[in-house]
C-alpha cells in the first residue's frame, strides 16, 4: 500500500514496514500553526528517541525495527517565559503512543483558543495509534 497526502504536514510518501513510523499534524482547529509557532514531540522506548519539531514539522520518523508502545512528550515554547513546557493530553490520550512495526501513528496538536490568557499553555495533543498499516506480504 502506497499512501499520498496523508495529512497536511506529510513531506510525501510514507513507505510503511520495517518498524514503527510516526508523523505530527497540526490540526487547522483555531489557527493551530499561527498559535503554537514552537513545538516539539519525543518519541521514546528504552534507550531509543527521536523527536520532530516545529524546526521540521514534515519529519517522519521511521524507528529500527521497533514496535509496541512508546513514551511521547509533547512540548510548547512559551513565549511569556521563553522556556519549554509540557502541554496535556486530550480526554481520551495519554503521554504514550502504540505502534506495530508495519505501522504509523500519529500525534496531533490543537490550539485551545485564538485568543489565550498571557502565559496559559494554549494546546492538547491528541495520539492515533496504527494510523496506517501495511499488510504482511
Amino acid at each position: 500500500m502506497t499512501s499520498t497526502s496523508v495529512n497536511a504536514n506529510s513531506s510525501g510518501q510514507l513507505q510503511l514496514g520495517g518498524g514503527a513510523q510516526f508523523w505530527v499534524y497540526l490540526s487547522p482547529q483555531n489557527d493551530t500553526a499561527k498559535m503554537i509557532t514552537k513545538w516539539r514531540v519525543t518519541f521514546s522506548q528504552g534507550n531509543w528517541s527521536d523527536s520532530i519539531s516545529s524546526d521540521n514539522p514534515t519529519k517522519q520518523i521511521q524507528t529500527p525495527n521497533l514496535s509496541g508502545i512508546f513514551e511521547i512528550k509533547v512540548e510548547l515554547l512559551s513565549g511569556s517565559t521563553g522556556t519549554w513546557r509540557q502541554i496535556p493530553p486530550q480526554a481520551g490520550s495519554h503521554n504514550e503512543i502504540g505502534c506495530n512495526s508495519n505501522c504509523a501513528s500519529m500525534v496531533g496538536i490543537v490550539a485551545d483558543s485564538t485568543n489565550p490568557p498571557i502565559g496559559a499553555i494554549n494546546a492538547h495533543f491528541w495520539t492515533t495509534w496504527d494510523a496506517m498499516c501495511r499488510t504482511e506480504a
